[in-house]
């Protein structure tokens, strides 16, 4: 489950770098939990392209946030700001700043 959640992550972060054949397999695989045999079949390839275009668009991902590291403060700051909100207790307006950053690093409007 960690590992769906890390590659989601990463997906998000730089997802717009991949190839759009990458993209989809990638979203199929890790979002949809499709199997390559299932992603195959939806987009007219063999189980063995799909799994390779899935492989080759994950370690791209690693290898970017490798170099680049912003997986590692993106949980940093989810964490502080959660950190923030148990230490926040009764203060609304702390809270609610602590809920705007978790809210922006999920992708959601401030």
């Amino acid at each position: 489950m960690e590992d769906i959640f890390n590659k989601s992550i990463l997906y998000d972060l730089y997802g717009g770098l991949l190839s759009d054949n990458q993209k989809l397999v990638y979203e199929y695989h890790v979002n949809d939990d499709l199997s390559f045999t299932e992603i195959g079949e939806e987009l007219h390839i063999t189980r063995q392209a799909a799994y390779d275009l899935y492989k080759n668009a994950d370690k791209k991902l690693k290898d970017i946030d490798k170099k680049l590291m912003l997986s590692v403060r993106f949980k940093d700051i989810e964490k502080i700001a959660n950190d923030i909100k148990s230490v926040a207790k009764d203060n609304k307006e702390i809270i609610k700043l602590s809920n705007k950053i978790n809210n922006i690093i999920k992708g959601g409007n401030n």
